[in-house]
């Protein structure tokens, strides 16, 4: 499925109201349940395939997020990914993969 197709369909459940404010603390929350999981596991309560099941979920739980988030700001989840694909492209080629900062 194109990422933008997901998009599409992530609002068919997308409703409520102050939706870009939801869109972001949903991405900060759900992030947070995944290190949550990570730490659980560091912890030594559970091993890597329960990190797995687990991140499975919040994965999806904060893909759901990022594409609401996208939407309400009217961006488009495959060119976000293109775009990001092609920065991290060209960090790899000039050999500043591994920094500090956005504009490298």
């Amino acid at each position: 499925m194109e990422l933008a197709e997901y998009q599409k369909k992530c609002l068919r459940t997308w409703i409520g109201e102050q939706k870009l404010l939801h869109a972001f603390l949903g991405v900060a929350g759900e992030a947070g349940e995944m290190a949550e999981c990570m730490k659980k596991h560091l912890r030594g309560d559970f091993g890597l395939e329960e990190v797995r099941r687990r991140a499975f979920k919040e994965i999806g739980d904060t893909l759901y997020y990022l594409a609401v988030c996208a939407h309400e700001l009217g961006l488009d989840l495959n060119e976000i990914g293109e775009q990001n694909i092609a920065k991290l492209a060209k960090r790899l080629e000039e050999g500043t993969i591994r920094g500090d900062g956005d504009e490298r």
